[in-house]
């Protein structure tokens, strides 16, 4: 009886091993060929020619047409940020402190993932669904058969307007929300515009601003790379459509989340030295 407890304990435990390590190799299998993917993709950047038209028109569909969302969210977000430290802050009489711990937790983190997650709802399900319906109804054989590239024809474009629009519309957004921080401080907390700045360039560094800016780089690159990818080795009609879609906001939500922790990490190490240096120059 002991003997066949002992055994199948190893058993149970040697399933549970092969199947952490067959999960390990298709992680690691699906974000190699997610990395091949994006160097066919750099490469083809610099292929001739350039679809100039198809990159206008994604830079509008993906950037302008964002611009509405991206504000109205900002905003209100900024002004959420605000209340909420407001409450923190008031616990220790430190409410002077409002605008520089709002600005700082906006430009870090809140305003970078906030753009990457609304555009990998927006813009990254769009692009899977459109490549991935040209895949299944074989639009992009035709291409082939044309003497042309897909990469460059339709990957490259929509690659570019998306990594250019993510960090542009950072920008945007964080100026906005800091505009609704602002706003909610003065007309729900009492804290007037001048109050509200008055420690913003004491806790707000630039380096701090530089770093929310290097996440929207990254965090572009990550969702056009995902989307397009999906969407490009989509298989099985609508349904393979669907599931391109899926994946590209699982993934790309994940992965959002992971290269913030990853940048932030890092940056965390960066922080005090990027201060000396800043005195250094001042002084």
């Amino acid at each position: 009886m002991g003997e066949r407890i002992v055994n199948w304990l190893s058993l149970g435990i040697f399933q549970f091993l092969g199947r952490v390590f067959l999960g390990l190799g298709s992680l690691i299998q699906g974000i190699g060929a997610r990395v091949m993917f994006l160097a066919q993709v750099l490469r083809a950047v610099f292929d001739r020619p350039f679809e100039v038209r198809e990159f206008i028109i994604q830079l509008y569909l993906v950037g302008v047409r964002s611009l509405s969302i991206t504000a109205v969210s900002g905003f209100f977000v900024g002004g959420i940020v605000a209340l909420q430290f407001n409450y923190a802050l008031n616990l220790f009489g430190a409410q002077v402190y409002l605008g520089g711990v709002t600005t700082s937790g906006l430009l870090r983190e809140v305003g970078p993932v906030l753009v990457a997650i609304m555009i990998t709802g927006r813009i990254g399900a769009f692009i899977a669904a459109e490549v991935g319906t040209m895949k299944v109804t074989e639009q992009i054989d035709a291409i082939r058969c044309l003497g042309l590239n897909p990469l460059s024809t339709l990957v490259v474009p929509r690659f570019l307007a998306v990594v250019i629009m993510v960090f542009l519309l950072t920008i945007f957004g964080l100026l906005v929300s800091l505009v609704g921080g602002a706003v909610v401080s003065d007309l729900m907390l009492g804290v007037n515009y001048s109050y509200y700045l008055v420690n913003l360039k004491k806790l707000t560094t630039v380096w701090a601003f530089l770093i929310g800016i290097i996440k929207s780089f990254f965090f572009g690159i990550l969702i056009a790379t995902i989307s397009c990818y999906e969407g490009y080795s989509a298989e099985g009609g609508a349904q393979g459509v669907g599931k391109a879609v899926h994946r590209t906001l699982v993934y790309a939500s994940i992965g959002v989340f992971l290269l913030d922790y990853i940048v932030a990490a890092v940056a965390s190490l960066t922080f005090s030295l990027a201060e000396n240096i800043e005195f250094i120059i001042k002084t």
